[in-house]
């Protein structure tokens, strides 16, 4: 992925921030799956803990998460969601309770190389699909985390029934059968990146668990029965089927570093 596509990326949402949080509470399903993902973070990373909320976006999850204990490193490459989140969390950073910072996704790499160990790393509302190669990001996410630390991410479903429905989807299964397939191009790149691909890309992690979140919001934890949260939804029934993963617009990974 170019300088230029990060760029453009930063340019969209500096020009998004002051609409982002009503753009996105309008949508029902983006507050389940956004107290759901909030509710995975606190079950599994203890109170106390240095957490990476990476794509900090306005703050909404850096501010839930220092009030839940953790130490809050946010972190966007869009000066603009930053200076919502400066507003928001005023009195947080005030404590050092949450400590933003903004720059280009390639110096972010460059910094987190050198930068301090953190116990849990955050994506929330597919942050990650807005880069197209993610083992860098992931290579330098391990080296940072403490041994048996938490990355929890939220990716967009690739086999949503709204993308497969689209010519474009198949056609880009010719060109990339395996993925990552690009999205949009316009206002910036985003890219659909596979669950096996993805965590072929995050070698140095351990799968937890997995979510489809929309409407209802079904988690998976690799050693227990599945569970859900319910919201009003014409399908219910087939969220009990292996159909679901077809269902929800997003899908959380829990994946925990190996030791």
């Amino acid at each position: 992925m170019s300088s230029l596509e990060f760029e453009r990326n930063a340019a969209f949402h500096d020009r998004l921030a002051p609409q982002y949080d009503s753009h996105l509470s309008g949508i029902a399903a983006n507050t389940l799956a956004r107290l759901a993902f909030q509710e995975l973070v606190a079950w599994h990373i203890p109170t106390g803990a240095t957490v990476l909320d990476f794509g900090c976006g306005t703050g909404i999850d850096a501010l839930a998460y220092a009030r839940h204990g953790y130490r809050v490193l946010a972190y966007d490459n869009s000066p603009g969601m930053v200076e919502q989140l400066r507003a928001r969390c005023q009195c947080e950073i005030a404590t050092g309770a949450v400590v933003p910072c903004s720059m280009s996704y390639p110096a972010f790499l460059e910094n987190l190389a050198t930068g301090p160990t953190i116990d849990a790393v955050t994506a929330n509302f597919a942050v990650l699909n807005s880069i197209r190669d993610l083992r860098p990001l992931f290579e330098a996410l391990h080296a940072r985390l403490t041994p048996g630390g938490w990355l929890i991410a939220s990716l967009l479903n690739p086999l949503h029934w709204s993308k497969i429905k689209t010519r474009a989807w198949w056609r880009d299964a010719i060109v990339a059968p395996r993925g990552p397939r690009l999205h949009t191009a316009d206002p910036y790149a985003t890219y659909l990146h596979f669950i096996p691909h993805t965590l072929r890309a995050a070698s140095g992690f351990l799968l937890a668990g997995r979510a489809n979140a929309g409407a209802t919001v079904r988690y998976d934890a690799v050693d227990s029965k599945p569970f859900y949260w319910r919201g009003p939804s014409p399908v219910q029934s087939l969220w009990r089927t292996p159909a679901y993963k077809l269902l929800g617009h997003f899908v959380f990974l829990l994946l925990r570093r190996n030791p």
